[in-house]
């Protein structure tokens, strides 16, 4: 089993100062559907497709993505990052997807002090995901805390929510926006055979975490 990281879109609704892929509002780059395409193709065995940004859930043609991977046979899971600002608009036609194709789906949505800070609500709309989602079978909810050296306070949130043993929480790291400073370069722990990842205009950096991001930083 292999899982493609493949970044759809540079394009975010958020201007996290940290962000790692140099994602924003401002900035205009989507994956073509041939290019996705030709990523599909060109592997043989059966995969996980982890769809990234920016926000995903802004390209116009994420779910024809999802469903051409769904027509290949060899998609076994899908998994969606996002910072959750749209999830409410879109989770009936996620499930949905999940219902027809029978693929499972995980979401995984970004909360930290930036997104609280634009959304003091964030935790509660963390929590009705979760709840939302709890019994679906097919379904899964993580949230990816990123949190700087004084926001342990996220992590009494996270509690007084009860969504903290849903979450993987973490410090920054330093890559992106974040290169240069104190924290740690990132390391992905992985459960599969082999993973490769892609900016969002299609190239492939094997497992090069900073090369993709330093990349990214010159795309419109």
């Amino acid at each position: 089993m292999i899982r493609l990281y493949i970044n759809l879109t540079n394009k975010c609704n958020s201007d996290c100062p940290f962000c790692c892929m140099y994602s924003g509002k401002e900035k205009n780059t989507f994956m073509d559907f041939n290019v996705f395409k030709y990523i599909i193709d060109g592997k043989d065995d059966d995969f996980e497709l982890q769809l990234e940004g920016g926000e995903p859930l802004l390209h116009p043609f994420m779910f024809l993505f999802m469903w051409y991977a769904h027509s290949t046979g060899r998609c076994k899971k899908i998994i969606i990052l996002t910072n959750g600002k749209l999830i409410s608009d879109y989770l009936e036609e996620i499930i949905s997807f999940m219902d027809r194709a029978r693929i499972q789906i995980e979401i995984k949505m970004s909360i930290n002090y930036w997104l609280y800070s634009e959304n003091p609500h964030i935790f509660k709309q963390a929590r009705d995901l979760h709840c939302a989602t709890e019994f679906v079978d097919g379904i899964s909810v993580k949230f990816n805390v990123r949190m700087r050296h004084r926001d342990e306070w996220i992590i009494d949130l996270l509690k007084e929510n009860k969504i903290y043993k849903q979450s993987n929480v973490f410090y920054l790291q330093s890559y992106g926006r974040m290169t240069g400073t104190d924290y740690e370069k990132p390391v992905i722990v992985q459960n599969i055979d082999d993973w490769f990842v892609y900016s969002c205009d299609g190239k492939c950096f094997g497992k090069d975490l900073i090369a993709r991001s330093e990349y990214e930083k010159g795309l419109a």
